[in-house]
């Protein structure tokens, strides 16, 4: 089963923590004590760091996406002993989990396979039960909540990069509840290791702010970019080969089934209305709190 200890940080030193539910929905951030290096450097330094702070195996969740491949990369490249775990919904996250299953097979990495009946999760209503636990209001989520508990070790998520958009003219840092709702989970379940490798420490999330394709877009150097989602693919490949992909939630098959009928799903539009917070802060304004003084 999945290692847990009594909570102390997910984020290093706990300099990214959140508080209350819905339009209270808040993020507080602590500074770094030192001016970040780059993105890819910064990187290298949190793997490195979460080896040497913590006492079990790593196991990184590998969805198959170019956050969790950037993660899985980097952990390659610091040299730090790691096991790679992969969800599977059976055929249904196939289409999704391929990415990691090829990249595992490329360097001769052996998975872990973790093994979610997404059907008797859905009708058995174990999803909405999670879901009120962990308060989180995406039905996307607590299966991949489910598949943690079942990870022996610290588990490593990659979750996303420091979302950056464009809002009428002003570039600002975005952050959701129903993501964050990890955070939750770990902590509910005293889960060892991060929910959010790659803003691990604030000299992460302020090296990606600073990297120069985020600086061009938010000086309006990169006509019809309007976020940080499509730049994120040439950040990340600036150091490994990482091919395009579409950006898959594992739920796409199961979307088009009768399974999303199930009454637990109407509940999901209630979950919205208490856990659907959206924080926001002005670009500059968050460099400005990350940077030491």
């Amino acid at each position: 089963m999945v290692q847990t200890f009594p909570i102390s940080a997910l984020t290093h030193n706990n300099y990214f923590t959140t508080s209350g539910h819905g339009s209270r929905w808040k993020v507080k951030l602590k500074s770094g004590d030192r001016f970040p290096d780059n993105y890819y450097k910064e990187s290298i330094r949190a793997a490195r760091l979460l080896d040497s702070s913590i006492d079990a195996p790593l196991v990184l969740l590998f969805s198959g996406g170019l956050d969790s491949e950037y993660m899985v990369n980097v952990f390659i490249k610091s040299g730090v002993e790691f096991k790679v775990a992969i969800i599977s919904y059976g055929d249904y996250n196939k289409h999704d989990n391929k990415y990691a299953f090829e990249f595992c097979k490329k360097r001769n990495i052996e998975p872990i396979v973790i093994d979610v009946d997404i059907e008797k999760f859905i009708t058995s209503g174990r999803i909405i039960e999670i879901a009120n636990e962990a308060k989180c209001c995406a039905y996307q989520i607590p299966s991949i909540m489910e598949g943690i508990l079942k990870v022996d070790g610290a588990v490593i998520m990659a979750n996303g990069e420091p979302y950056v958009k464009n809002f009428d003219g002003d570039w600002r840092w975005e952050e959701t509840e129903r993501v964050n709702s990890y955070m939750n989970w770990y902590k509910q379940k005293n889960i060892l290791g991060t929910p959010d490798f790659l803003r691990y420490t604030p000299q992460m999330t302020a090296g990606f702010l600073l990297e120069p394709r985020v600086m061009k877009l938010v000086n309006n150097e990169l006509p019809g970019k309007l976020s940080t989602r499509t730049s994120k693919h040439i950040i990340y490949s600036q150091n490994f080969d990482l091919a395009k992909r579409s950006k898959f939630t594992g739920w796409e098959k199961l979307e088009q089934t009768d399974f999303m009928n199930n009454e637990v799903f109407r509940e999901f539009d209630l979950l919205k209305k208490k856990y659907d917070g959206v924080f926001e802060m002005q670009y500059q304004a968050l460099l400005d709190i990350l940077l030491p003084t």
